[in-house]
């Protein structure tokens, strides 16, 4: 499967930064993910577009603490099996392992593995298949803060993190880290994301420990495969950008490679695999939008041209010759 994300990690991280529901919407759709998914309770989104919607919401709350402030305010049961699979084993240890061996009913994009261990800790490293730049960096920024809190709702609030570590740059001050994350050891520039734990509070008993319960859900686990992704192609999911993009400032094939977490060359290939082009898929959108009525109250031909990408009334009306020709 291409690398993809249950939609409900993407509600339950919308839920915690406080937006309201039009502006999540918004959002959502700038971002490329279809409106209907943030109601649905299954179907898995394709890999980068959760990234991309955290670079929004950042730039929207003007926050780039939000992400951090987000996986704290995690609450027990939010993403179902796999945080009762972690709840319900013996101890910390093989809570981890559970919630490992059964990602994938969650997300083929993240991956979350044993790294090197010592003799008194040992380290989970987490990673992402598609996703880059500053998205993938708040996304960590989430993932870790969350982990680490679920880890400590689990336990009582007795368990932390013994060290952080983050691929990112470091930030002008450290000081949320330590607070959101429950450590004063927090590095970055480090080869990889982590959390690392003293063994001591890995093999803890799990205060929420219940067998039975753990072998009835193992076994249902066990049974379920992967839910199916979101089929979209990358024209279709272009379409998106680009309806939410005109009328909104210059519509660029680098503004869209950034909605859709790509890079400028990687869109055109996709596109010229799906037997189309940057040029066609923008004129497509222009057409469409022209013929839905928008914009909704032009002040004048030429201020219609300009809104729809433009130059001025007369490249608008040559298009519209154009796609008259070719009915």
């Amino acid at each position: 499967m291409d690398a993809a994300d249950h939609v409900l990690l993407t509600r339950v991280a919308l839920d915690a930064t406080g937006l309201s529901e039009p502006v999540r919407q918004r959002l959502a759709r700038e971002a490329g993910i279809p409106a209907w998914m943030l109601s649905s309770t299954g179907g898995m989104l394709p890999g980068g577009l959760q990234q991309r919607l955290w670079e929004l919401v950042e730039h929207e709350l003007d926050d780039s603490s939000v992400a951090l402030r987000a996986g704290r305010a995690y609450v027990l049961g939010q993403v179902g099996l796999n945080d009762y699979l972690f709840t319900t084993a013996p101890n910390l240890l093989e809570g981890f392992t559970r919630s490992m061996t059964y990602l994938a009913a969650l997300t083929t994009n993240y991956t979350l593995s044993p790294a090197v261990a010592s003799a008194d800790e040992v380290s989970f490293d987490l990673g992402l298949r598609k996703g880059e730049g500053r998205g993938r960096e708040l996304a960590m920024q989430y993932s870790l803060a969350g982990l680490a809190h679920r880890t400590r709702l689990a336990t009582g609030g007795v368990v932390n993190p013994a060290r952080v570590c983050f691929r990112q740059r470091p930030p002008r001050r450290h000081g949320l880290y330590t607070e959101l994350l429950g450590t004063e050891r927090v590095e970055f520039d480090s080869p990889t994301d982590q959390l690392t734990f003293r063994i001591a509070d890995l093999t803890r008993p799990m205060p929420t420990a219940d067998p039975l319960l753990a072998r009835i859900l193992l076994s249902y686990a066990a049974m379920l495969a992967p839910p199916p992704p979101l089929t979209m192609t990358l024209s279709a999911q272009l379409q998106r950008a680009l309806i939410a993009m005109l009328g909104d400032g210059p519509v660029t094939l680098d503004r869209a490679a950034r909605h859709l977490a790509v890079s400028r060359r990687t869109l055109q290939r996709r596109l010229a695999e799906e037997g189309t082009t940057w040029r066609r898929e923008l004129d497509r959108a222009r057409r469409k939008e022209l013929e839905n009525g928008f914009p909704r109250h032009p002040h004048n031909r030429n201020d219609m041209a300009r809104q729809l990408g433009y130059s001025d009334a007369r490249a608008l009306r040559r298009a519209s010759h154009r796609w008259s020709a070719e009915d």
